[in-house]
């Protein structure tokens, strides 16, 4: 907490999780009241309703393969009468997502023996994917395994620096080529190297 010239205090900043969970919450609360516009109660259930829910699911970013996989299993139900009100189509949408949730929980592929374990983080800028590279350093080193980073994000202003940095505070090498240079390149030079130090040994 920070003492202001007023007395008062201002809140310290929060972390990148309670972020996260903030938008996903707001994400989430977002979705249910424009489905919610859709199937308002009293509406009949048919193509038209569905092709509006159809809208909603593609406009927050479910994806459209997804979105026409769930539909057209909702569509085929509504063709046959089988979604009586609002309440069970809310049901079955709801059903339909979990499966499709529940079918993508898979165990990890399992790594040869031998070869290096490669964790690819991507995201947007500024969403602190240099920081968790540096945390994720920090507690793999401390569980007495080897680590070597590679810094294949060429094109960014800084992006090569900042990933130094951490390695250097992590005492983790990176292995690196000149801003602008061809990012599969250092990328098989990673591997090249992970291989040939025995990266993947504990």
């Amino acid at each position: 907490m920070i003492q202001t010239l007023f007395g008062s205090t201002e809140e310290k900043k929060t972390g990148l999780f309670e972020r996260m969970k903030q938008a996903v919450t707001r994400t989430r609360e977002n979705l249910a009241e424009r489905i919610e516009e859709v199937v308002s109660l009293g509406k009949e259930i048919d193509r038209n309703t569905l092709d509006d829910l159809e809208a909603t699911l593609i406009g927050a970013d479910l994806g459209t393969a997804t979105t026409q996989e769930v539909l057209g299993k909702l569509r085929d139900k509504a063709d046959r009468k089988q979604i009586k009100d609002v309440e069970q189509l809310k049901r079955l949408l709801k059903d339909e997502l979990l499966n499709i949730l529940n079918a993508a929980h898979t165990l990890p592929v399992q790594r040869v023996e031998g070869t290096p374990e490669v964790i690819l983080v991507v995201g947007v800028n500024g969403t602190g994917k240099t920081t968790t590279i540096g945390k994720l350093s920090q507690l793999l080193r401390s569980q007495g395994k080897n680590v070597l980073l590679c810094a294949a994000d060429t094109f960014r202003a800084a992006a090569i620096d900042q990933l130094e940095i951490w390695g250097t505070r992590t005492g983790t090498e990176v292995i690196k080529t000149k801003p602008g240079g061809d990012p599969a390149a250092v990328l098989f030079d990673a591997l090249q190297a992970a291989t040939a130090r025995k990266t993947a040994a504990p």
